[in-house]
């Protein structure tokens, strides 16, 4: 394991101690950070802050390439339970958006915009991927290729989503406050992200299906509560979302903690299927800026 000078990209503090090793063993390429990855439990080297307990991958901090290069086609193939997943969230905020500006940061191949679209929102994304954001392109969907902040969104809007991305930055802290200067005075941004305080995390160590290289940082509760309120917002609402999977894919994703003799290939009728599925090791919440004294 390789020594680190960072500090907590959370609290800012010096006291950063190793507590896994690196175990991916080869040169990285834009595959290893496909969203649908299966190798759970590989990741660059971790570091536990001795003050909040976030673990970042402090020697893995410039993954943005990879992103831009990146293709998954088996991420396209679950679009419908995804997009299900996606409208889901959208409803923690509010069942009609009422023509609101939305802006989805990590938009993927366009997704969540496509299911605010269908609600009433005015919603466009940013994507540092140019397959994915070619695929937005192709339906239609307004997102901007890309990094936020982004010249191509100024703002100001009244809803930010942030999906899965956090994990994905060396600099959370920083994300936000950019986030909070393009939100209007009542704006909201949700928020969702895996929590390694969960109990099945805790269970599984770190076998847990969210340790993966295209994760570089890692919260809980109250280290991303800590997060939020530095960047100068502050949370409302706290809650586990369900994520919606074609049941082959998770028995496939099941079957990666067998030993290799014990797993089958997925029979064709298993596509038919979707399954809701809540393990409570995700959290979101939503978030507002902070009144001014």
């Amino acid at each position: 394991m390789l020594g680190s000078e960072s500090a907590c990209w959370i609290c800012g503090g010096p006291d950063l101690a190793p507590v896994k090793s690196s175990n991916f063993g080869s040169k990285l390429t834009s595959g290893d950070f496909a969203i649908t990855d299966s190798r759970y439990g590989v990741t660059a080297d971790i570091f536990r802050c001795g003050k909040c307990h976030f673990l970042q991958c402090s020697n893995h901090r410039d993954v943005l390439g990879y992103y831009e290069e990146l293709a998954d086609t088996s991420y396209e193939e679950g679009r419908a339970q995804r997009s299900l997943q996606q409208r889901k969230l959208l409803e923690v905020i509010s069942p009609n958006g009422q023509n609101r500006r939305l802006l989805d940061i990590g938009a993927g191949s366009g997704m969540l915009v496509e299911q605010a679209l269908k609600l009433g929102y005015r919603a466009e994304g940013v994507e540092p991927s140019g397959w994915l954001q070619q695929c937005a392109q192709k339906l239609g969907l307004q997102v901007h290729r890309g990094i936020f902040p982004n010249p191509a969104t100024p703002g100001p809007y009244e809803i930010v989503t942030l999906v899965d991305v956090i994990e994905h930055v060396p600099n959370p802290v920083e994300l936000l406050e950019e986030i909070g200067k393009i939100l209007t005075e009542d704006g909201v941004v949700l928020i969702v992200t895996p929590d390694a305080g969960s109990l099945i995390a805790r269970m599984l160590g770190w076998r847990w299906w969210h340790y993966r290289l295209a994760h570089i940082g890692y919260f809980n509760r109250n280290n991303l509560t800590m997060a939020i309120k530095n960047a100068g917002l502050e949370p409302v609402r706290w809650g586990r979302p369900s994520w919606y999977f074609q049941a082959d894919y998770l028995v496939d994703r099941v079957l990666t903690y067998l030993p290799q003799f014990l797993r089958w290939k997925q029979p064709d009728w298993l596509k038919k299927f979707t399954i809701p599925l809540n393990l409570g090791d995700s959290f979101f919440v939503l978030c507002k800026p902070q009144k001014s004294a």
